[in-house]
């Protein structure tokens, strides 16, 4: 199958969404200031030495302004943490929803208890409620099982770190993943730089096989061989590097990939001890899915490739009209991939250790220097 990716993303894309207003679209697809997704409360209990975790200030609640609302019209609750990037995605999703819905927004913190969202659920009644990030999930799950077997409101699930693991203990619910197919990041980092990604090395723990085998099966369709190692659940940083030196000595990988996932990165010192040791010997391109790994003073990722989040609020909009006009039946719909993605890149460790190509800086929508 030629190009599995754009074949799905194709798939994806409803006439709803094609159309609205191509100038809109267009003026998001082409934004360029966008902020990191805290990685504490996208993946739920990691942090990163790059300015990730809960170090970011995030907005008064009182800052989150919903549209008047409207006799007759459905409500859709949006719960979520004051963080940029979540705003950023909520913008793109009220600019949608409140053509047709009445919107309510819970802002989240880790003080919020699930009491407190059962309450605003209580008392808004919604059609539907928009999750994003796992802490919100839990509070919904718990609010769930203290309904003593009531029906709850359909969930969609966005910023969360692979969603699809989450769907098993949250049956009515949908949502799209935040993770950028590996195939998409690997095409990206060929068009940057000069030296060769015919193989790209990743590490994963058990819970991860079934992603880690559909993601071989996307590279090959660009002729990219994934070549992966599996390490224990509770794998040290000691392990870890060595498993990274591996693919880079033995298995003779052209780059490596890093996952979101947070048995892997944790922390900073946890990240200091393994990648960062790691590639001083490895030598060769990362990629990764968290734009705060990405920092030339203290290099670490080559690339990023991430979601464009107020695009995908305008997707996740999209997604909750489809859900709508199928009866909120949301276990009927798939986990979506991400339709527009961006691609933030430490260009000076691109340059100086594998070769710029001399149109690198029309796939990159921001170089950090």
């Amino acid at each position: 199958m030629k190009l599995p990716v754009l074949s799905m993303i194709n798939r994806m894309t409803s006439s709803r969404f094609s159309s609205r207003d191509p100038s809109e679209g267009s003026r998001t697809l082409r934004r360029t200031a966008w902020l990191l997704a805290p990685l504490l409360l996208l993946g739920g209990c990691a942090t990163t030495g790059g300015g990730g975790g809960e170090g970011g200030e995030g907005v008064s609640a009182s800052a989150f302004t919903d549209p008047l609302p409207r006799s007759g019209a459905a409500t859709i609750l949006i719960a979520t943490p004051t963080f940029s990037d979540f705003i950023d995605v909520r913008r793109g999703l009220v600019t949608e929803l409140q053509k047709n819905f009445n919107v309510s927004t819970v802002p989240v913190t880790k003080e919020t208890t699930a009491a407190q969202l059962g309450a605003a659920i209580d008392r808004t009644s919604p059609a539907c409620v928009v999750l994003m990030n796992n802490l919100t999930v839990n509070l919904f799950k718990k609010y769930v099982e203290g309904l003593g077997g009531k029906p709850a409101p359909p969930a969609v699930v966005v910023m969360v770190s692979f969603v699809e693991k989450l769907r098993a203990s949250l049956p009515r619910s949908t949502g799209i993943a935040y993770e950028v197919p590996g195939v998409t990041a690997f095409r990206n980092l060929r068009a940057i730089i000069t030296a060769p990604v015919r193989k790209v090395g990743v590490v994963y723990r058990p819970g991860f096989k079934d992603y880690i085998d559909k993601q071989r099966e996307l590279a090959a369709s660009e002729q990219i061989e994934l070549d992966a190692v599996e390490v224990p659940k509770e794998v040290t940083a000691a392990e870890l590097k060595d498993a990274i030196i591996g693919l880079a000595e033995k298995n003779k990988v052209d780059a490596l990939w890093m996952l979101n996932d947070n048995g892997l990165i944790r922390d900073g010192r946890f990240l200091d001890e393994s990648w960062r040791e790691a590639l001083k010997t490895a030598k060769l391109p990362l990629i990764v899915g968290l734009p705060n790994l990405i920092d030339p003073v203290s290099p670490l990722g080559t690339i990023a490739v991430v979601p464009d989040h107020e695009t995908l609020g305008l997707q996740t909009a999209n997604l909750i009209f489809d859900v709508a006009d199928d009866g909120w039946r949301v276990e009927d719909h798939t986990i979506e991939l991400p339709l527009s993605v961006k691609t933030i890149a430490d260009v000076k460790q691109a340059k100086e250790r594998f070769g710029l190509q001399p149109d690198a800086l029309r796939h990159i929508d921001r170089a950090a220097e």
